[in-house]
């Protein structure tokens, strides 16, 4: 690495160790990628990342849009203002010749992101009747089901902590601290089923923990001092439908998944965009209606009919 290469790492490591606390250790580690993305092609191609010119960053954008996706770029751009508006300096990427790059690209590569498969009740009850009686087991039993049940995003979920939950009356609960949309911390209440809270305290029996960290890794027969990663309760679903026999589902789940079918059984069920969006923390509805859309339609359309039929009276 040559003298402008540190120094530019250093001017970089000086911002983001400024803006620690003020953002999601996730939301730091993305830009961090997405910027070395950006400069080591500043770099092959002799551009100064940093500061940068807007006909620089246009060129980034229109390269790049034969390799990735829309989202993608627009997540680079996102980092590349990051560094200069925290660093006080001017954002290059309001400039118009960025904004048509990315517009281009837009155009050149337009397509609906693709989603996973939500993992909706009957999936859920599959996966969890087969789960193992081993730590293991357990653990992924109460990970999957306090997912679905609240609509939490992976991030949120291995960021619980026992102290977080109320499993002793008659409305089991757990205190979500901070969420994506909730970087001031305000937190939300989300409900659990007495299913999974009696999986909660099973998990919360055979590990023997009682504070701190809710879902752990486990090492050797024993549960980690350390919160699992998020990369580990993508690992854990795929892990649970594999053993169920759901293969084919497997290839489609995500962590994500439990967020995304349990707002699907949701509108299913008879609940409402607003009502969808409380429980699962969202703050815009059309994303609301991106996750559902997959729902089970064909169960909806009947319900309508029979509502239908209902209100009209007997022949």
């Amino acid at each position: 690495m040559d003298k402008r290469s540190r120094t530019l790492s250093q001017e970089i490591d000086a911002v983001f160790e400024r803006c620690e606390g003020a953002f999601a250790r996730q939301t730091l580690s993305g830009y961090r990628s997405d910027l070395a993305v950006y400069v080591a092609w500043c770099e092959n191609h002799g551009e100064d990342p940093y500061p940068a010119d807007s006909d620089t960053v246009a060129r980034f954008i229109t390269e790049e849009t034969a390799r990735v996706l829309p989202a993608t770029l627009k997540r680079r751009l996102a980092a590349i203002r990051f560094i200069h508006v925290y660093s006080d300096l001017p954002d290059p990427t309001k400039a118009s010749t960025v904004r048509l790059a990315m517009r281009r690209a837009t155009m050149l590569k337009a397509r609906r992101p693709k989603q996973a498969e939500g993992l909706t009740y009957d999936t859920l009850q599959a996966i969890v009747e087969t789960c193992p009686p081993t730590l293991e087991g357990y653990r992924d039993a109460a990970l999957i089901s306090v997912g679905y049940d609240t609509l939490m995003r992976s991030c949120e979920l291995v960021a619980l902590r026992i102290e977080e939950f109320d499993l002793s009356g008659d409305e089991p609960s757990v205190l979500i601290r901070r969420a994506k949309s909730d970087q001031a911390g305000d937190g939300r209440i989300a409900w659990l089923s007495e299913e999974t809270a009696e999986r909660v305290r099973d998990w919360l029996e055979v590990s023997r923990i009682r504070c701190g960290a809710m879902f752990r890794a486990v090492h050797r027969g024993r549960p980690s001092e350390q919160s699992m990663r998020n990369c580990s309760v993508r690992r854990a679903v795929k892990r649970a439908a594999r053993r169920a026999g759901l293969e084919e589902n497997a290839n489609r789940l995500s962590a994500h998944s439990m967020r995304i079918g349990g707002a699907q059984d949701m509108l299913v069920t008879g609940f409402d965009a607003l009502a969808i969006m409380q429980a699962g923390g969202w703050t815009s509805p059309n994303v609301v209606l991106r996750y559902v859309e997959h729902a089970k339609m064909g169960k909806l359309h009947q319900q309508r009919w029979a509502s239908l039929r209902a209100l009209q009276g007997p022949a």
